[in-house]
């Protein structure tokens, strides 16, 4: 099953719209692990950074509501 932006978290959808647009330095620990965890993140050099696939669920989302 491939996960949905409407079964995130709402600190989950935060971070990931922030992440979308560059460094997010108010990322906890503990949220990037749980991104990371569900395929959202990637740790990089420069640290915890969106993943395509959070990239794509994020776009999806800001689209769907631009639709309606």
């Amino acid at each position: 099953m491939m996960l949905q932006w409407d079964d995130l978290p709402v600190d989950h959808k935060t971070a990931l719209r922030r992440m979308n647009r560059g460094p997010y330095s108010e990322l906890s620990d503990k949220l990037g692990r749980e991104l990371i965890e569900l395929g959202l993140a990637e740790m990089r050099s420069t640290g915890i950074g969106i993943s395509r696939a959070g990239r794509e669920l994020v776009i999806e989302s800001l689209l769907r509501v631009r639709q309606t």
